[in-house]
């Protein structure tokens, strides 16, 4: 493979694992000292990579100068004194480190626009990708007979960390995680575990032990997992006796492993899961290998927060904006599965429409803030007083929808009148001032009135229509 190839790839390993914004390695120019551009992967439009840097000026001459590394946690200096940007860049961190093998050879420089900090740990892993660009560079200068064994694994490693982090939800990453080709790490058992918010974590997937481990539950500070997990560290362990060792819970059997490493999947000190690796060799593990395998548990943080974030988004969309209620967009999207649910025991449910006829004049005359506490209100009034099991949604811009669940008619009409008895005697006090309701409701039931779920609705609307559609808010 090409020289620049070889640099290509780190380049964008290292911008993958940190989600730096710019990623660039710096060469030492061998004619007057100077730090050259040798590689760089950048999302910026002001970056400026014919730039030539002396030691000793910026950040990342000093660097050079100094062979330490900076690392500037909440940037608030001008990013424009760095000497590679144009114009100002909106940094939140940066972190310039030496590449070194025997000399200098150059500065490996990172910048983020989305992150604050470079935690340690990732530091460090940064230094090692430091320590290979510098050997090449090195070897650029003076090129060996040979190859450098190690690169093949790098870049398949560089391969790897792609398909975990194009991995679209947990269940697809746990599966391409036990899937490590063993030229990256060979390893005679792994195991994924996913961690939820109160400690407790569930084995997603698994391969290479003897037992069936996913109705284990994991706990934290207990068990190589679990100390693991607590710690927020990885662990690298050489088993004598496989009976004195807990890799779990406690509550499984043995297995016939003589090394174990885990290493934490977290995102921002926030623990989202350990990644476990056994090898039936009490050599088989060694420090490099916890290196590479924080390096793959860096790589699935990040797909794990793409994933979380596309799921919040998608689940933010199918809220209503003002009460955050599921929208009439989460039952066109959603009505199947939903029918599935609440139909399948063949039992009566009841579809409850309530229009509030007059909500766009209560819009008008006390202004949108009072108007959305006023609706907040409302649906927290709904929640409140309507037994479970149930379903609350809104429907149009001023109607709601309350599927009653396991409930006989009597009560129902019952719960029907208490309502309309509220809204028509009780205002409700919104910053003190009392607002009347005027109301309409509709009423349908499954399966008497029919067996699609959308039609149910839409008939117990129009039952309580009294117009096409509603009136606009303002």
């Amino acid at each position: 493979m090409a020289i620049a190839e070889i640099f290509t790839h780190l380049i964008e390993l290292t911008a993958n694992v940190t989600e730096a914004d710019t990623t660039a390695l710096y060469a030492v120019d061998p004619e007057d000292g100077a730090l050259v551009l040798q590689e760089h992967l950048t999302l910026s439009s002001n970056f400026i990579p014919e730039v030539r840097i002396p030691f000793g000026e910026s950040l990342i001459g000093k660097v050079a100068e100094s062979g330490k590394p900076v690392v500037m946690d909440h940037f608030d200096a001008d990013p424009r004194t760095l000497k590679i940007f144009k114009k100002n860049e909106e940094l939140k961190c940066f972190l310039a480190v030496p590449a070194t093998h025997r000399h200098l050879e150059g500065v490996l420089v990172l910048a983020s626009k989305r992150n604050y900090t470079f935690p340690p740990k990732l530091q460090k892993i940064v230094s090692g990708f430091a320590q290979q660009m510098a050997w090449h560079l090195a070897q650029e200068k003076d090129p060996p007979g040979g190859r450098h064994p190690g690169w093949p694994s790098i870049r398949k490693m560089n391969q790897f960390s792609r398909r975990i982090a194009e991995a679209g939800n947990r269940e697809s990453l746990a599966e391409r995680l036990i899937q490590m080709p063993p030229d990256i790490l060979p390893c005679d058992a792994l195991a994924v575990v996913w961690f939820n918010g109160h400690g407790q974590g569930v084995i997603e997937n698994q391969r290479g032990f003897h037992q069936e481990l996913g109705k284990l539950r994991v706990v934290l500070g207990q068990g190589l997992v679990g100390t693991c997990a607590q710690e927020r560290a990885p662990l690298l362990t050489k088993i004598r006796d496989p009976r004195e060792v807990t890799l779990f819970a406690g509550t499984e059997k043995p297995e016939r492993l003589k090394a174990v490493a885990a290493v934490p999947i977290t995102r921002k000190q926030s623990l989202m899961g350990v990644l476990l690796c056994g090898s039936q060799r009490s050599d088989g593990l060694t420090r490099s290998d916890l290196d590479k395998l924080s390096l793959i548990a860096s790589s699935a943080a990040s797909s794990l927060f793409c994933a979380d974030t596309r799921t919040r988004s998608d689940h933010d969309k199918n809220l209503d904006p003002v009460t955050r209620v599921f929208n009439y967009r989460f039952l066109s999207e959603r009505h199947e599965a939903l029918a599935e649910r609440i139909f399948k025991s063949g039992q009566p449910v009841y579809f409850l429409t309530v229009q509030l006829t007059n909500l766009p004049d209560i819009y008008q005359a006390y202004g949108s803030r009072r108007g959305d506490r006023l609706l907040r209100q409302i649906a927290a009034g709904f929640s409140k007083m309507v037994p479970p099991p149930k379903y609350l949604f809104k429907y149009f811009e001023n109607s709601f929808v309350l599927l009653l669940l396991q409930k006989d008619e009597a009560s129902v009409f019952a719960l029907e009148t208490r309502l309309k008895n509220l809204f028509k005697h009780k205002p409700i006090y919104v910053d003190g001032i009392p607002m009347k309701l005027k109301t309409h409701w509709g009423l349908s039931v499954f399966p008497d009135d029919g067996a699609h779920l959308l039609d149910l609705i839409s008939l117990s609307w129009a039952r309580s229509a009294q117009t096409p559609y509603p009136k606009a808010l303002p």
